[in-house]
């Protein structure tokens, strides 16, 4: 089977959205219970699970626009 190809373009809307919610979080940490402590580990998790694959699908295009530059996207 072949993988799921997810473009950069998507990845990274998700990466300013889930960046946001991070960073409303970050302002009111100290104020959180410790159910709220663990939904901030877990965003911030997925936070970083996005940029890793926003990297990765980054170099990928990348690669692929050098490899066949005639080709249309």
């Amino acid at each position: 089977m072949g993988e799921i190809i997810i473009p950069a373009k998507i990845l990274l809307y998700q990466i300013i959205a889930i960046s946001v919610i991070w960073l409303g979080m970050l302002a009111f940490f100290n104020d959180l219970y410790q159910t709220g402590v663990y939904i901030f580990y877990a965003i911030t998790s997925w936070l970083l699970f996005l940029i890793v694959l926003f990297i990765k699908q980054f170099i990928r295009e990348r690669k692929e626009k050098q490899d066949h530059p005639n080709k249309k996207s």
